[in-house]
């Protein structure tokens, strides 16, 4: 799916009625690109990705890739120098690589701090958000807001998210990380530009819960779902496809599914929108009594007979 929202930017920007003079793209949670061993290197790993269309674009591209660990920075200082000259790069300082009409630029820092003071009105943005575990976004809930007040038309933007009940769901000790996502989300909606959307594309049946939020402009509504669909349906899946305006209850029935476990859910049916509206705290309170009343006595059994006097129904004559 990545691959081709990414080469979507190539192929349309060019087709665009205002084309954009440049393209910038924001990988903020890059990891250190490796692949194992018989893996296409442009194919499985985000830096690879966006190094191979951007050798491939008629439109100037810059890429930032961020990456915060030291360690896996190094590896991808590594991984970077290995492969790029297979794809027309040259090293030209000890974190950039150009070729003809692109730049890539690396950065040993958290995605979430990441610059936009480069951009100008006539670029196209695509941002990439990938983390390890969903609490561990490293999109800024403004960035979509920010670039839009420097007048930046065309941006889009992947999130993957993933809640699954061996990992994230399996422990009380990520339950304030989880339904601080409630927060993220709504702070992303807050900052939506007018005329974008998010989608949000969940796997059907899928044992890790793994969906994906793309944040797009609202005339390629009918394009984003067919991506989506494509892609998954190639390796034999399939999405529920929902939107932020246009599909607000079934939106948030998604974060729902996805975010909390089906206890805690249970703990919370039909007070929804209470529970959206509270605190942070009182959410997470209203979650733990729930859990914390003691189950129902066993209803008390019906016998025609009292039990264990001397009028036991064993001792009288059929």
């Amino acid at each position: 799916m990545l691959n081709r929202l990414v080469g979507q930017e190539v192929g349309a920007s060019r087709n665009l009625r205002k084309s954009p003079t440049r393209l910038v793209w924001f990988d903020l949670t890059a990891g250190d690109a490796h692949v194992p061993e018989g893996g296409d290197w442009h194919r499985n790993c985000s830096p690879g990705l966006l190094a191979y269309h951007a050798a491939q674009s008629m439109i100037p591209v810059e890429a930032y890739l961020h990456e915060l660990n030291p360690d896996t920075f190094l590896r991808l200082l590594a991984n970077l120098s290995e492969r790029l000259p297979a794809l027309g790069y040259i090293r030209t300082d000890e974190t950039t690589w150009q070729s003809e009409r692109a730049i890539i630029r690396v950065f040993n820092m958290s995605g979430s701090d990441a610059s936009i003071s480069m951009l100008r009105r006539t670029d196209a943005v695509f941002l990439i958000n990938d983390p390890n575990a969903i609490t561990d976004w490293a999109m800024r809930p403004t960035f979509s807001r920010e670039i839009a007040d420097r007048n930046v038309g065309y941006f889009r933007g992947l999130t993957t998210m993933g809640c699954n009940a061996s990992g994230l769901k399996r422990s009380k000790d990520t339950r304030r990380g989880r339904i601080e996502l409630f927060d993220r989300m709504a702070l992303l909606q807050t900052n939506l530009p007018p005329y974008r959307d998010l989608c949000f594309a969940a796997i059907i049946r899928d044992k890790d819960q793994w969906a994906y939020l793309i944040e797009t402009s609202d005339k390629w509504r009918p394009k984003t779902e067919d991506l989506v669909r494509s892609a998954f349906k190639k390796h034999g899946r399939d999405a529920t496809v929902t939107w932020s305006r246009t599909d607000a209850g079934p939106f948030r029935g998604e974060m729902f599914r996805l975010f909390l476990t089906k206890a805690e859910l249970k703990g919370i049916r039909g007070r929804e929108d209470a529970w959206v509206a509270a605190s942070l705290d009182d959410r997470i309170n209203m979650i733990s009594t729930f859990e914390d009343v003691p189950p129902p006595a066993e209803p008390e059994q019906m016998t025609f007979w009292p039990t264990g006097g001397d009028d036991d129904p064993e001792d009288i004559p059929a």
